[in-house]
């Protein structure tokens, strides 16, 4: 977990309050998917560490972070797929607060995702982790997204090593969903963004071949439990 508190990016003010949601494609008529994230997800703009950039970090390009690389992928099987990207590092800061903040997301359940994939966890301060209230409160915030559907959920462990990873592990297999692991992917610096950004807590995020392999994991989940 030792790179996990070298991620000293702050989970908060990631993007400006009209930022979390984005949409792409959202009135076309086939297959409906969610990302659910935090930076790694989407991150705007933040001169002071660094970060010029609107998309995924540490990609080098917005179509090389993993979102828009699995967008490709799906449309290879579904040309008129919908995406909606919510970031939710709001969420992870806040999941022991009692907070109700689920109104700002009201334009994200309405979406009407078909699938979930929810990439959730790196911003939870591993240190005094509540795993029993982690998984209620994450449950309720994917309840909430889900409106009056019932998506498909798709799970996945931290790129870096977390204390709650066990929690997550344990949701998937309570909840009878597919779990993508990812954490040994954060071991492997070749994974990371390191030497191109002077922010050390920019540079551990997935570089360019990170997010292709955080991507091919994920679809090959997709693949193997005929979600698609």
């Amino acid at each position: 977990m030792e790179l996990l508190f070298k991620n000293t990016v702050s989970a908060e003010r990631q993007l400006k309050d009209n930022e979390y949601i984005r949409f792409t494609d959202a009135n076309n008529s086939g297959v409906r998917v969610m990302f659910l994230g935090n930076s790694i997800t989407l991150h705007g703009i933040k001169p002071d560490i660094g970060w010029h950039n609107f998309w995924g970090m540490a990609a080098s390009a917005e179509e090389k972070d993993y979102v828009h690389i699995l967008m490709r992928y799906i449309r290879n099987i579904d040309s008129n797929a919908a995406f909606c990207v919510c970031q939710g590092s709001k969420w992870e800061v806040n999941y022991l607060s009692n907070i109700d903040f689920y109104s700002e997301y009201a334009s994200a359940r309405d979406f009407g995702a078909d699938i979930i994939i929810v990439r959730l966890i790196e911003n939870c301060d591993a240190v005094g982790f509540n795993g029993k209230k982690f998984k209620e409160e994450l449950m309720h915030f994917i309840k909430y997204l889900s409106g009056e559907k019932s998506p498909k959920i798709i799970l996945t462990t931290s790129f870096w090593r977390h204390t709650g990873d066990l929690a997550i592990a344990q949701l998937a297999e309570d909840r009878h969903l597919p779990l993508v692991e990812l954490g040994d992917l954060g071991e492997n610096k070749e994974m990371m963004a390191i030497g191109l950004f002077e922010h050390e807590g920019v540079s551990i995020h997935p570089g360019d071949k990170g997010m292709q392999y955080i991507a091919d994991r994920i679809f090959k989940c997709i693949k193997e439990n005929n979600i698609l």
